[in-house]
């Protein structure tokens, strides 16, 4: 149907209608006469106008539909960062119950991070192949499970394991909700959306330390001991249960939602896809389904192209990927390649790197902020009291105190963080994307080189959260990404980007882990000296 303005038949009935419930009686009446005339008379051939799917999209509207889907979305996305970044908040409380080293502590905040690298092209390939609703439902709830598993670990590698398998099956929420996100929307809105999907990420960053600071301080009070299991169960447990929350809001949300339509067109499944529409549009416009207009859809010629594209992954499987990721290093695109990948390496293992051992390192600082001592003569304090000991400790002799107030910081610190991705997304196109990115590497890259020489507590502070600060410069080192590649290597650089800077995550981790140990002031001497190296890199990328 191509009009969708009134007819006179339909004008005529509402103003003869002497009441409202008559009137809506009366007007569903002629609507539905109206559909079927149209079915028949207002289209070639008497077959009904086949609409594309964008113009299908922007029929429906934007409503409750997209708002419940930005939701789940958002929670998906928010579950990655639960997912790969509750073990900073927890490896202090674990410290007895498992006899936790620096370097335990160390491998625990990478592990979900290595499976999420070494997963993201699998989960993307069968996103493409076999659904993204179906790949969110499986990951979702697998992590899940897992995530329960982890938290009645006994032994250290116990719990290394399980979180490393978390990080492989959440990664498919991370290589998944973007598309799933995207093709509910048009052109007009799909990049607005994202951006609010995003912001979701700042949330469990907010969401993390906000649990933590209510749930971990009260295990000293609490002594649950199970003789079946041979252990105790701290509360530091029940918290990874309720960082793994959003995964049971995803599950129950995804389970009410359709798959992609974009995805069922493409695969040759129109019936499907009209199912789809017709729920959106029920959705959006609160009417019954025989008032969806659409009766046809189609491919357009975008559409077509995608078509084509996912036939060739499907038949040439791990031979495409290889087909898409050695141009990639091959001229000319070799050197955009190798400098976006070590700028996002580099970001991450500053960032995720050092943030992960944050609320360990406050723990004890905190105790010192009135003895004017630098943040690595804290650390030395806390290696030294732990080699001192002559034999390793036992449960029964362990006791680590676990400050409520490092909770907050870090909850302020993830406030702080949500307020930069505001700023970055307002002055993004003031300023420029790459100079914008150059001026926050340059910033975060001093305040870390001087947080070695501040011994004041609260100063300290401040300059450490700046250079943390810098792993919100992601999303914009994605948008000068997208403008390095042509469109039909776009998307495998982006993952391949992606993926190293979740490396540089597992490795900062790792990293922090063993100079904790050694020499502390090398981690603030390298990370820093890290970003400024990639200020200096980022000033060769082309464009503005």
């Amino acid at each position: 149907m191509e009009d969708q303005r009134p007819s006179s038949e339909l004008q005529d009935a509402v103003a003869k209608t002497p009441n409202s419930e008559s009137q809506t009686i009366e007007i569903h009446h002629i609507q539905l006469r109206h559909y079927a005339s149209n079915e028949n008379s207002g289209c070639s051939n008497g077959k009904p106008h086949s609409y594309s799917y964008n113009e299908a999209l922007e029929l429906i509207g934007d409503g409750k539909f997209q708002t419940f889907l930005l939701f789940v979305c958002g929670f998906c996305l928010m579950s990655v960062i639960n997912e790969t970044l509750n073990m900073g908040f927890i490896i202090s409380a674990a410290e007895c119950d498992l006899q936790l080293t620096f370097s335990d502590k160390g491998m625990l905040n990478g592990a979900a991070f290595c499976g999420v690298v070494i997963s993201s092209h699998f989960w993307g390939f069968l996103s493409d192949t076999w659904g993204r609703r179906k790949v969110i439902l499986l990951a979702t709830s697998v992590s899940l499970a897992l995530s329960i598993l982890s938290s009645f670990s006994v032994h250290v590698w116990m719990l290394i394991i399980t979180r490393f398998l978390v990080g492989v099956f959440i990664s498919g929420n991370a290589a998944t909700t973007y598309a799933y996100l995207a093709e509910f929307h048009t052109d007009k809105t799909r990049a607005k959306v994202i951006s609010w999907a995003a912001m979701f990420m700042a949330f469990g960053m907010i969401y993390l330390p906000f649990i933590a600071y209510f749930i971990i301080p009260l295990d000293a009070h609490f002594e649950f001991y199970s003789d079946s299991l041979g252990m105790r169960y701290g509360l530091w447990r029940f918290y990874l249960l309720l960082t793994s929350l959003t995964s049971v809001l995803i599950i129950c949300g995804i389970l009410c939602l359709p798959e992609s339509g974009k995805f069922l067109l493409t695969s040759g499944e129109q019936e499907k896809v009209l199912e789809v529409l017709s729920q959106m549009y029920r959705w959006n416009k609160g009417v019954p389904d025989y008032m969806f207009p659409i009766k046809s859809i189609s491919l357009d010629a975008i559409d077509s192209a995608f078509v084509e594209q996912r036939k060739r992954e499907i038949n040439q499987g791990l031979r495409y990927v290889w087909e898409q990721t050695v141009p990639l290093f091959r001229p000319p695109l070799v050197g955009n390649t190798v400098r976006a990948s070590f700028l996002m390496f580099g970001l991450f293992m500053a960032s995720s790197g050092l943030f992960m051992w944050m609320p360990d390192i406050l723990n004890t600082y905190v105790n010192f902020k009135d003895a004017k001592l630098t943040i690595c003569d804290v650390v030395e304090i806390i290696h030294n009291n732990k080699t001192h000991i002559s034999s390793p400790p036992t449960v029964a002799s362990c006791v680590v105190s676990i400050d409520a107030s490092i909770f907050m910081i870090t909850t302020i610190m993830g406030i702080l963080f949500l307020a930069c991705y505001i700023l970055n997304g307002a002055v993004i196109n003031l300023v420029g994307k790459k100079l914008l990115l150059n001026i926050w590497y340059v910033v975060c890259g001093v305040c870390g080189v001087a947080a070695l020489w501040t011994s004041d507590f609260y100063l300290t502070l401040l300059v450490i959260v700046i250079f943390l600060a810098v792993g919100c410069c992601g999303s914009v080192l994605s948008a000068i990404s997208v403008d390095l590649f042509p469109t039909n290597y776009r998307a495998m650089a982006l993952c391949l980007i992606l993926m190293t800077g979740r490396l540089g995550a597992m490795v900062g981790s790792n990293v922090v882990g063993v100079l904790l140990t050694y020499n502390c002031e090398l981690i603030f001497i390298v990370m820093g000296g890290l970003l400024i190296v990639c200020a200096a890199i980022g000033t060769t990328l082309p464009g503005k």
